[in-house]
């Protein structure tokens, strides 16, 4: 399957004073067309400055992208000039935020919102533009588009709100779109819809999605590969098989073992000891060190690299470098 996006060493830091906050530290990875990954981790862990690195939305000046490339379809984005960028981001990127409410502007009418986007990339007539709208909008399964075009933002419940954004995004049949936490602000049923509807655009359009979450109950809905970071760096890549049924991390582990079991016996749920490094604090040898069960003294000293297990498995531990390569 041909890669459409690529992650090489990128490095996104945050000068906070005199000290230098290392949001994303040096990561790789790819996304390959129609594909479905999700990138999972702690808050703080580096997941969503990894998606606005990729989208060219990092917070200036604090925010810099100081290293590494980001290749979709082998065009460096992360060395774009902001023109180029415009023209990508909606067209060939697109991404949907969190809280919806936020990301929608409470004066202007779905609609003037919706056809605003369609016009401005697919350059169609007001007309054509809303003939798009009402089209999008009904295929994220609203009953009375034409009618929805004149609402506002505020008379919308959450999921609906949702609906909107992904039928914004999916207006300009991106390659990428982009999800950071989708179903966070949603009730648990919501939360299936939208994430069936996303299912289902993405067979549709031959979307790649790039999901971003800490919710493993969302990956394993959704996702095919998952991507696992901590501290600003990938720990751990697998299939979603792989991950659910042999995790290899101690990271990744414990994540897994964190997640209620609705079958079996109900006991106390298991916790990861510890907490997430403050950012910007300056640790020597692994970042996970410190809450690590199976630690020895080499994992105090040395960063392990991330190695790679076989075709479709890399893993950033010392207890697995013999196995795999650098």
């Amino acid at each position: 399957m041909t890669s459409l996006l690529e992650v090489r060493n990128l490095k996104t830091h945050f000068k906070k004073g005199k000290r230098v906050v290392k949001a994303v530290d040096g990561i790789d990875f790819e996304i390959r067309k129609g594909e479905t990954v999700a990138l999972v981790g702690e808050s703080g862990c580096g997941k969503s400055m990894t998606s606005l690195s990729i989208m060219g939305l990092v917070p200036s000046p604090a925010g810099k992208i100081k290293d590494g490339q980001i290749l979709l379809n082998g065009v460096d984005l992360a060395n774009s000039p902001e023109k180029k960028m415009y023209k990508v981001r909606g067209n060939d990127i697109a991404m949907i935020f969190q809280e919806p409410m936020t990301s929608l502007n409470p004066v202007l009418t779905i609609g003037d919102q919706l056809m605003s986007v369609i016009t401005y990339h697919l350059k169609l007539s007001k007309k054509q533009a809303e003939i798009k709208a009402v089209e999008m909008l009904d295929l994220v399964g609203f009953s009375d588009p034409k009618k929805l075009l004149k609402d506002y933002p505020h008379r919308l419940s959450g999921g609906m709100r949702q609906r909107v954004m992904i039928a914004m995004a999916m207006s300009c049949n991106p390659q990428l779109l982009i999800a950071d936490e989708p179903t966070t602000a949603l009730d648990v049923t919501i939360q299936a819809q939208v994430l069936e509807l996303m299912k289902e655009l993405s067979m549709k359009f031959s979307t790649s999605i790039l999901l971003i979450t800490h919710d493993l109950g969302v990956v394993s809905e959704l996702a095919e590969r998952v991507i696992v970071m901590y501290a600003g760096k990938i720990v751990e890549i697998a299939s979603i098989d792989d991950i659910f049924d042999s995790p290899l991390h101690p990271y990744t582990v414990g994540l897994i073992n964190s997640v209620p079991k609705i079958d079996g016996e109900i006991g106390r749920l298991q916790a990861i000891k510890g907490n997430v490094p403050a950012p910007g604090a300056e640790i020597r040898g692994c970042k996970f060190a410190s809450r690590c069960d199976k630690v020895f003294d080499r994992c105090t000293q040395e960063m392990p690299a991330l190695s790679l297990m076989d075709d479709t498995r890399s893993v950033r531990c010392f207890l697995y470098e013999e196995v795999g390569v650098e």
